[in-house]
């Protein structure tokens, strides 16, 4: 799936891949790529992808990964750090990520709740596989809190599923899931209709390329009073075999939207208030000509923790530094988040590790390593052992900088 993944519009690769580690190509900016997904956390050499897509989960403005791997445990990676670091971490619970014969997963606001739901598509093709629907719902000062919901009619125990799309045929603003069925046994489409969410308020919108086209690679956000910004990606492909509609579905419940603002993969981007009346439709955003890319003459409002710039973009407060003494002393470390600010206790790490984000732990550092280095713990007979530690964020491929919980380490370069 490619999409500006870990910048704002530079558009990256990922790819989920059986019988080997995946891929996670960063954007070089000058036509080439690297591939960061052993620094970033997502390798998972040992599992089977199938199904992928993007979303934002936590609204901290940074694309989130989920996909589904083939009988293996499904992951939701969760993108941490900043523009410096990029590293992800599996935020799946036990019942998200159980196994099964998945092929398409889809991450949208069903029921337009202001919260994204994900959508497991299953294969029956040695016994019953129900498909399977969790909403993941985002916490102020936490990981999102993941929850299995009632699918349905679409559970399908006995579908034989090879596809799913989700789009608006009726036009009510509520997205209908289409299910197709193949491969080990000729079954029909299915095609099914939300029954929540009918009084909650949604926008769809649809940025066009210079030339008129659907703008595949294009980031919408959506800047609302309550719940602050929700990013979409047009993407060209995600789930498994399918290709989404490239439309940037929001549901908002019961917030107001204020504005919208589009980024193309060329670096275009555009800002406008939006009015009440475009609230519940669809709204296409053209490729802006030179002179609306300015600061829009109309003031925008961004939401709280949100001020506009002297580009006419919102961006992010840092309550840290507009607030010195913002935390409570027994927390006196500030970090600035996203729409928002924490707190930590000041904890102090060896080299090579750094504060988790409540102080309370120190956790191994991330760095982009030249050569790619396999370490093994050193032991008395001198067997190679690969460790895992499940409190560190990293593995047996980590750079060789953990000393202190690893003991003494054998590496090598590869």
């Amino acid at each position: 799936i490619s999409s500006p993944t870990l910048f704002q519009y530079l558009s990256d690769v990922f790819c989920d891949n059986e019988y080997g580690p995946n891929f996670l190509f960063v954007n070089n900016g000058d036509g080439t790529f690297t591939d960061v997904a052993q620094q970033a956390g997502v390798e998972d050499p040992m599992q089977h992808g199938r199904g992928v897509t993007l979303a934002d989960f936590n609204r901290d403005g940074k694309m989130d990964i989920v996909y589904g791997n083939w009988n293996g445990p499904h992951r939701l990676y969760l993108q941490l750090g900043n523009n410096r670091k990029h590293r992800f971490k599996d935020i799946a619970s036990q019942k998200f990520s159980m196994p099964s014969p998945v092929r398409t997963v889809i991450a949208a606001d069903f029921d337009n709740d202001n919260e994204l739901e994900v959508f497991f598509n299953n294969i029956a093709y040695r016994g019953s596989s129900s498909n399977r629907l969790f909403r993941v719902t985002r916490r102020e000062h936490g990981d999102p809190q993941i929850e299995e919901l009632n699918v349905g009619e679409a559970a399908e125990p006995e579908g034989r599923g090879t596809g799913a799309a989700v789009t608006d045929f009726d036009g009510d603003g509520r997205l209908d899931l289409l299910i197709s069925h193949g491969e080990s046994a000729a079954q029909p489409l299915s095609i099914y209709r939300v029954n929540q969410g009918s009084t909650n308020s949604w926008l769809r919108v649809i940025p066009r390329t210079q030339y008129g086209a659907y703008a595949r690679g294009a980031k919408v956000v959506v800047y609302t009073k309550r719940s602050g910004p929700h990013t979409r990606i047009i993407d060209g492909g995600s789930g498994y075999l399918c290709e989404m509609e490239p439309v940037a579905h929001f549901g908002l419940g019961k917030d107001i939207a204020t504005n919208v603002e589009v980024y193309w993969p060329d670096g275009k981007s555009i800002a406008r208030p939006l009015e009440p009346s475009e609230i519940n439709s669809v709204l296409e955003i053209r490729y802006p000509r030179e002179e609306e890319e300015g600061t829009p003459e109309i003031e925008i409002e961004c939401g709280q923790g949100f001020a506009m710039n002297e580009n006419g973009r919102c961006t992010d407060k840092d309550e840290c530094t507009q607030f010195p003494s913002v935390c409570p002393t027994d927390r006196p470390v500030c970090t600035n988040t996203y729409g928002s600010h924490k707190c930590r206790a000041n904890k102090r790490c060896n080299q090579g590790f750094e504060p988790n984000d409540d102080g309370s732990a120190c956790v191994g550092e991330w760095a982009y390593p030249g050569p790619r280095y396999v370490c093994f713990l050193r032991l008395q007979s001198f067997q190679r052992v690969i460790v895992t530690f499940s409190k560190l964020l990293f593995s047996s491929l980590h750079p060789c900088t953990c000393m202190t919980y690893c003991l003494h380490w054998l590496c090598t370069v590869s």
